[in-house]
C-alpha cells in the first residue's frame, strides 16, 4: 500500500539526507523540498531587505550582503542535485539526467547566461525546462534497480538487505 499523506516530516526529508545520491525520492519528498527552499529563501530576503532598508548592521543596499544572500541561498540549495539523481532514480533512470538541472543553476548563479547570445539561452532554458518536468515524471512501480519503492508503507515493506535481484511474488 502507498502512502498518501504529507507531513512536516517529508518537508524536510531532502535536508536529512542531503549528500545522499544512492536510493530513490518520491515525488512528495521533491515538492516538499521547494516549498521548503521558497519559504526559507523568500523570509531570508525580506528580512535581509528590511534590515537594510532600516541601516541595522552590516546588512545595507551594498553589494557584501546580497553576497551573503548568495551564500545563503547556495546553502540551501545544496541537497538539491543530491535530490535530483533520487528522483530520477525514482523513475529508472540514471543520476546523470540531473546534470542539466544542476549545471545550469550554477551557470545562471555565476551571471554566465548574461555571456550567451540569445538562442543558446533559449535553448539552455527549454533544456533546463524538460529536466525540471522530467522530475515529476510517474515512477516505477515496486523495486527498481536504484531500491525498493519509497511509497511503499514501512510496515508493508520487505526486508532485502541480503537478497540479490529483483522481489518477486512467492
Amino acid at each position: 500500500m502507498y502512502e498518501n499523506d504529507f507531513t512536516l516530516s517529508k518537508m524536510f526529508a531532502a535536508y536529512k539526507r542531503p549528500l545522499q545520491f544512492s536510493g530513490r525520492s518520491t515525488r512528495t519528498e521533491l515538492v516538499g523540498y521547494i516549498i521548503t527552499f521558497w519559504l526559507i529563501t523568500t523570509l531570508f530576503g525580506w528580512l535581509s531587505i528590511g534590515l537594510g532598508a532600516a541601516g541595522v548592521g552590516i546588512l545595507s543596499f551594498e553589494p557584501q550582503p546580497f553576497m551573503t544572500i548568495d551564500i545563503f541561498n547556495l546553502l540551501v540549495w545544496l541537497p538539491f542535485p543530491s535530490l535530483a539523481v533520487r528522483r530520477f532514480h525514482d523513475q529508472g533512470k540514471a543520476g546523470w539526467w540531473a546534470t542539466p538541472l544542476i549545471l545550469l543553476t550554477i551557470l545562471s548563479w555565476a551571471g554566465a547566461e548574461s555571456l550567451l547570445n540569445q538562442p543558446v539561452r533559449i535553448a539552455l532554458t527549454s533544456l533546463y525546462t524538460v529536466a525540471l518536468v522530467l522530475l515529476f515524471w510517474k515512477p516505477t512501480e515496486g523495486e527498481n534497480r536504484y531500491g525498493l519503492d519509497p511509497r511503499l508503507d514501512t510496515e508493508d515493506a520487505v526486508d532485502t538487505s541480503d537478497y540479490v535481484g529483483p522481489l518477486r511474488p512467492l
